[in-house]
C-alpha cells in the first residue's frame, strides 16, 4: 500500500472563523460561538501533492477531511487494478467519513491537483454528532447528496450513451464550480484539471473513446476542451445532451 505524503501546514493555518469555504462546508451550520470547539477537534491542516492518495480503499478509516483547496478523485479499484471513478470532490466537500468505529475506507481518494485539507479524527466527529443535532443532520444531508450523485453516475453507466455520460459529468461540474464562484470570464470557462483517463474512469470509457466524444462535442460547437480548462460555448445544449438536472442544494 502506497505511503501517504501529507505535509502539515504549521504556519498560516486557516482559522475556522475565517474560513472562506465555511458556507460550503461541514461546519456551516455551527454557530460562531461553537466554532472554537470545532477548531480544537481539527487535527490539522495538510497539503498533498497532485497524483498522491489522501486515503486508500481498505485502509482503516481513522480520519475524515474537508477539502479546503484543490480537486480530488474518489474511486473504487477493480480486481484487475483498473479504477472506476465515483465522483470529483471540490473545495468544501467532506470526504472519508465513516459512520462506524473500526471500519475501513470503502473507496480511495487521489489528489487531482495539489490540495489542502482539514483533517478530523472519526472519533472526534462522532463526539460532535452525539451532542450537536445540526451537525448530525448536516452529515446526513451531505452523505445523501453524495449518494444521489453516485446513483446518477450508475444510471449513466448503464443507460446513457458515451456522449451523454461526458456531457452530464461536465455539466454537473460546471454547475458546482459556478456555486463556488470558480468559473472564469463570462462563466463559460471552467478549470478542468482531469486527464482524459480520469474522465474516462468517471464515465466508464477508454481514453480513446473519451477523446473521440470530446472532439465531437467540439465539432458540434458545444464546448472546447483544452489543457486544464473547458470552454462551454453552448451550455443549454450541454445540459440537454447530458440530461442534467441541477440539485437546488448545490
Amino acid at each position: 500500500m502506497q505511503k501517504l505524503k501529507l505535509n502539515e501546514v504549521r504556519q498560516g493555518r486557516t482559522r475556522c472563523t475565517e474560513c472562506p469555504i465555511r458556507q460550503k462546508a461541514l461546519f456551516q451550520v455551527i454557530a460562531d460561538e461553537y466554532l472554537a470547539e470545532a477548531e480544537q477537534r481539527r487535527v490539522g491542516q495538510y497539503r498533498l501533492a497532485a497524483r498522491h492518495p489522501l486515503y486508500q480503499e481498505g485502509a482503516p478509516a481513522s480520519m475524515a477531511y474537508t477539502l479546503f483547496d484543490g480537486w480530488l478523485l474518489l474511486y473504487r479499484t477493480h480486481s484487475d487494478g483498473s479504477r472506476q471513478g465515483l465522483r470529483v470532490a471540490l473545495p468544501g466537500d467532506f470526504v472519508g467519513y465513516a459512520a462506524l468505529d473500526d471500519t475501513c475506507y470503502s473507496h480511495s481518494a487521489m489528489a487531482i491537483t495539489d490540495i489542502t485539507v482539514c483533517g478530523f479524527r472519526q472519533a472526534d466527529l462522532h463526539a460532535i454528532i452525539d451532542h450537536d443535532l445540526d451537525i448530525a443532520r448536516q452529515i446526513t444531508n451531505i452523505q445523501a447528496r453524495y449518494l444521489a450523485i453516485c446513483e446518477s453516475n450508475v444510471l449513466g453507466l448503464g443507460r446513457k450513451s458515451a456522449e451523454q455520460r461526458i456531457a452530464f459529468t461536465i455539466a454537473e461540474l460546471h454547475h458546482r464550480l459556478k456555486a463556488l464562484d470558480m468559473l472564469h470570464g463570462d462563466g463559460s470557462e471552467m478549470p478542468f484539471p482531469l486527464t482524459q483517463e480520469m474522465l474516462g474512469e468517471l464515465t466508464g470509457l477508454t481514453p480513446v473513446h473519451t477523446n473521440r466524444v470530446l472532439r465531437k462535442l467540439r465539432n458540434d460547437g458545444v464546448l472546447v476542451s483544452e489543457r486544464q480548462r473547458i470552454v462551454v460555448n453552448d451550455h443549454a445544449r450541454l445540459v440537454e445532451i447530458g440530461e442534467f438536472q441541477p440539485d437546488p442544494a448545490g
